[in-house]
């Protein structure tokens, strides 16, 4: 019996070894395989969000989820010098279909701020989903993107990025009137889109 001991010891031991090698192999792998397919699934769930208002560069950008508001102002060319922050929650998450709108220091003061809202909510500087401005009719030539632009007669994507580089360079327009300082825009342009524009 006495002689069986070394045996029974010695198998336990190389039980122990298996289940190791078992262990380390296979469950190490499973979980990178896990890992690997969240990484690849927080990666492809990508969304549009809308930035508006007292960015440099407005438009239509493109998310990752866990992106926040700072995210978008940064990837909309940051904050132009008279914009509005005091209110606005940066660390917010951003979801799809948002439109985040920061207005400028003189449209809080001028109470343009004036929003329509079908649901409550605080959207002083903000604008997100079904919060937006209420003068949507006009165009404002000083923060309108390439594709706003676009929809005034006559002009092009030429001079649609001539007004975007005006006043990238020498600062936003205080008249409508001041659009004739930007080349390639003369008086006959000027009066058929004076009408449908603003500041």
């Amino acid at each position: 019996m006495k002689n069986k001991y070394p045996y029974l010891i010695i198998g336990v031991f190389l039980l122990v070894i298996i289940l190791t090698l078992i262990s380390y192999f296979y469950f190490p792998k499973e979980e990178s395989e896990i890992v690997k397919q969240e990484v690849a699934e927080e990666i492809s769930n990508d969304f549009y969000v809308d930035v508006k208002g007292a960015v440099k560069k407005p438009g239509v950008y493109e998310f990752i989820s866990g992106d926040r508001v700072i995210t978008a102002i940064e990837k909309a060319g940051g904050l132009t010098k008279d914009a509005d922050t005091d209110n606005i929650n940066l660390s917010q998450k951003l979801v799809s279909e948002m439109v985040v709108y920061v207005y400028t220091k003189n449209e809080i003061k001028n109470g343009k701020k004036s929003i329509n809202c079908s649901t409550k909510c605080n959207c002083q500087t903000v604008e997100v989903n079904n919060c937006f401005p209420q003068e949507t009719e006009k165009i404002n030539i000083n923060y309108a993107g390439l594709l706003e632009l676009l929809k005034l007669t006559g002009i092009g994507e030429s001079k649609a990025k001539a007004i975007i580089t005006y006043r990238e360079e020498k600062g936003l327009f205080n008249d409508i009137v001041e659009i004739l300082n930007v080349p390639g825009i003369g008086q006959a342009l000027f009066d058929n889109i004076k009408d449908d524009i603003t500041v």
